[in-house]
């Protein structure tokens, strides 16, 4: 059940950072500033984005996917209670469309 639920407020993170990427990034390089926007924008999914910042800042995968939860609102420090306004189950496939598995720089 904590493996589902860590799965789906993943997805949860993938769609805010798809959402608000152009905010989202800023936020980002100020927070990991060894890595480079080119990084930021050729990263997939929210696996490769937390992959390739963990490599370049030397942080554990794990840190940094928190720390990109407390960015975008979902869950994270907060107990999961923000993690529950952007609604449960199945939600987490709905505006995304084709954008699954396109970088995240590739949005308009």
């Amino acid at each position: 059940m904590a493996q589902q639920e860590q799965q789906q407020q993943r997805q949860q993170v993938e769609q805010q950072l798809r959402q608000n990427w152009r905010q989202l990034r800023y936020r980002i390089l100020d927070q990991f500033n060894q890595v480079s926007a080119a990084d930021l924008d050729a990263a997939t999914d929210i696996e490769d984005l937390v992959a390739r910042i963990a490599d370049k800042t030397h942080h554990s995968e794990r840190y940094v996917e928190n720390r990109l939860r407390e960015l975008v609102g979902v869950g994270g420090g907060q107990g999961g209670v923000s993690g529950e306004r952007f609604g449960g189950g199945q939600g987490g496939q709905g505006g995304q469309g084709g954008q699954q598995g396109q970088p995240f720089g590739s949005q308009q």
